[in-house]
């Protein structure tokens, strides 16, 4: 299983972020992603609520859906974790 996943946007994604409440989705998502064991299906809730906001819409696409994410969650959901 990768360890990691590439580098999550948070930077950019707080940039673009209208509100606290969007940074305070970004930054769940980013804890999850720092656990010793993350869940794949928290990750995949954090980036829906993400998606929900159209300015944040294209940069958590472009990270989530690139195949190494897909691949760390994929490990995540096979190894149980």
């Amino acid at each position: 299983m990768e360890d990691r996943p590439p580098a999550f946007p948070r930077d950019q994604l707080y940039e673009a972020a209208a509100d606290e409440a969007s940074r305070s989705h970004i930054d769940a998502l980013h804890d999850e992603l720092s656990k010793d064991r993350p869940s794949a299906e928290k990750i995949e809730t954090h980036v829906q609520r993400l998606r929900e906001q159209p300015a944040l819409l294209a940069i958590v696409t472009n990270w989530f859906d690139d195949p190494r994410v897909q691949t760390f969650l994929g490990d995540l959901s096979s190894a149980g974790l």
